[in-house]
């Protein structure tokens, strides 16, 4: 599945690198409140888990961390994050799925947009990120609603976790329906303690886009966002 998901991706990259930008469902619904609930990064070292086209990257550098590091595991997307921020920022073709190449307690926060649906194993990928991450440090993370995946594909079980197809400008892409409960359990498993929960819903200016798709994320919501603490613990 990874291989089918990387050529996907490497496919679209020119499509995130392009066009995304604009799209209402990025500019004007998951990345306002992401930015929103990341807040004040200056002075910290921060991962970007799925940099994609590197938008988050730019944004971070702007605001004046003190390190930031991409990773993506589309060989496409590297290039064009690194297109985008040039050598300010290493940026690294890295799975997610396997162990990530960073020492313990390295990074003062981890942002996540859009992708940790797309891992096989939230526990593991999850765990990689409790070790890398400071105690008392920061994760922040979209994923696609729980409720959403459930009720757009009209799935038979919400509390059975299912690999699911949808397509991106015609390009076949791959993820994980998982329950709420699900995503819960792998935080607190994994030493998070949950600080913030939300629901976002779309600027004024994605109505003036998507007039049509503004009312419906006004009453069904369609990403999450999740705020967590990697609590300082000793296992």
């Amino acid at each position: 599945m990874d291989d089918k998901l990387k050529k996907s991706y490497d496919k679209l990259s020119k499509h995130y690198e392009n066009d995304v930008d604009t799209k209402s469902f990025n500019a004007y619904y998951e990345r306002p409140a992401m930015l929103k609930t990341i807040g004040n990064v200056q002075n910290l070292k921060v991962l970007d888990a799925g940099c994609g086209a590197g938008f988050y990257i730019k944004w971070l550098l702007k605001n004046n961390v003190k390190e930031v590091t991409g990773i993506d595991f589309s060989d496409n997307m590297v290039e064009s994050a690194k297109r985008r921020v040039g050598n300010k920022a290493k940026i690294l073709n890295v799975n997610l799925n396997k162990k990530l190449p960073f020492g313990d307690k390295y990074f003062d926060m981890i942002i996540s947009s859009l992708t940790l649906h797309y891992v096989k194993d939230l526990n593991f990928t999850l765990s990689e990120f409790s070790r890398i991450l400071k105690a008392n440090g920061k994760l922040i993370f979209s994923i696609n609603h729980p409720m959403m995946t459930y009720l757009y594909f009209s799935l038979d079980n919400y509390f059975e976790e299912i690999l699911l197809e949808d397509r991106i400008n015609k390009v076949p892409v791959y993820f994980y329906h998982r329950s709420f409960n699900d995503i819960f359990s792998a935080l607190n498993k994994n030493s998070f303690l949950i600080e913030n929960i939300i629901e976002p819903k779309p600027t004024i200016e994605f109505k003036k886009q998507d007039k049509k798709n503004y009312i419906k994320l006004n009453k069904k919501p369609h990403f999450l966002i999740i705020k967590a603490i990697k609590l300082n613990v000793t296992k």
